[in-house]
């Protein structure tokens, strides 16, 4: 009997096919999907995902293309009219989204390993590596391949400059020492991106390194070989920003003793501490980490003092520009009153993480976060001798004067 709703034979004969189909497969998706119908869904499933990924790759063009490559990395919501844009509210609250972007931003990290600012450089095994630092106008790439190599009067220039520098704490009967932190790419340049290749042999702290050895310094130590041979021990940078760790100042505070002279170690006591002294821990990533907006994403490996650790001394005097810091009265048969030091840095966070170990060494220890040659405090602390912690960006605070005492 036919079924009057269809108009011809052929239009019969595609409905029982079809019901024939829906019967057999009683629904079933897979049957469908190995059914020329299926095919056909694949198909039409292929093409609305791309016309998906078009309209979004559109979208994210326009938009980019009428608020210009400056708005594009406010990431944050500003509140502001875009005056090229008619849809600014639509930028600010979507576009420009905090949360959207850093989502986007995860996304492309978790499956291109790209960053979205060229300001860090990816490194292996989650590293994060500087290409500039702005307030020591310090290019870290360009010196990485060798472009700061330097002439011989500017090497001149550093020579002449230890040496004044030098002779004006002498003349206070103070003992001065230069210790260069390494940038964390000279450490760890195997961890840098392979397409940046070896790091150069002409680098400005190697190159300095090598001209004051030639000319006779003794006061001025490189700590790249002393961290180098220590990276056995475990790691010694934070991996999300250019500083070290706990571990990484403990070898440098070793280091440093060793320079100074033999005298001054006998009266000292030295502290010796071994893997179990530290602890490594994960924490949200830090400054490079951040500049990224994937401070969730990659985390830092932080390694830190035990709390174990003793401290045999007490902050107990604090100025507008230096702290001091003294050993406690129960220690002071351990950590004799002399001699004085003063420590200098041209960076808190080398402050912070060296506190420790001077203070746990030296009955009294001054610190500063300032290079700069203070003679008002000179004379009030009266250290014995002065180590100036500088790290390898800043090395240029050495010949540029602001080292010398102001005229």
């Amino acid at each position: 009997m036919n079924d009057n709703r269809f108009d011809n034979i052929e239009e019969q004969e595609e409905h029982r096919e079809t019901s024939s189909l829906n019967l057999r497969a009683d629904c079933n998706i897979e049957y469908i999907f190995t059914s020329g119908h299926g095919a056909r869904a694949l198909g039409v499933i292929v093409i609305v995902l791309f016309i998906g990924i078009l309209l979004s790759f559109l979208v994210n063009f326009g938009v980019s293309a009428y608020l210009g490559s400056e708005e594009l990395v406010d990431n944050y919501y500003d509140e502001q009219d875009h005056p090229n844009i008619i849809l600014s509210d639509f930028a600010d609250t979507f576009y420009l989204s905090e949360k959207i972007r850093k989502n986007i931003t995860s996304v492309d990290y978790y499956l291109f390993r790209r960053l979205p600012t060229d300001s860090v450089l990816l490194g292996k095994d989650e590293f994060l590596f500087p290409t500039y630092n702005e307030k020591s106008n310090y290019n870290y790439v360009a010196d990485y391949l060798g472009e700061l190599d330097l002439n011989s009067d500017e090497l001149n220039a550093y020579y002449t400059a230890v040496l004044d520098i030098t002779a004006e704490y002498e003349k206070y009967g103070i003992a001065c020492y230069f210790a260069i932190i390494p940038n964390s790419q000279t450490v760890y340049s195997d961890r840098m991106p392979g397409y940046m290749g070896n790091i150069s042999e002409e680098t400005r702290l190697k190159s300095v390194s090598a001209y004051l050895a030639r000319r006779g310094v003794t006061n001025f130590l490189d700590l790249t070989d002393a961290l180098k041979r220590a990276r056995s021990e475990g790691e010694l940078y934070n991996n999300t920003e250019d500083s070290l760790n706990s571990r990484g100042a403990y070898y440098a505070y070793l280091a440093v003793l060793d320079m100074l002279p033999r005298e001054i170690n006998t009266k000292i006591r030295r502290i010796y501490l071994s893997d179990s002294d530290f602890v490594l821990h994960s924490t949200t990533g830090k400054e490079l980490a951040r500049t990224a907006t994937l401070e969730s994403v990659i985390k830092n490996r932080t390694v830190s003092l035990s709390t174990d650790f003793v401290q045999k001394y007490q902050v107990l005097l604090r100025y507008d520009t230096y702290d001091m810091a003294f050993a406690k009265m129960q220690y002071q048969e351990e950590l004799p009153d002399q001699p004085r030091i003063a420590v200098q840095f041209s960076s808190d966070w080398d402050r912070i993480i060296m506190i420790d170990y001077f203070s746990n060494t030296f009955g009294t220890a001054i610190y500063r976060t300032s290079l700069d040659f203070n003679t008002q405090v000179i004379t009030k602390t009266d250290p014995a001798y002065v180590i100036c912690f500088i790290h390898e960006r800043d090395l240029a605070s050495i010949a540029d004067g602001s080292m010398l005492p102001k005229k």
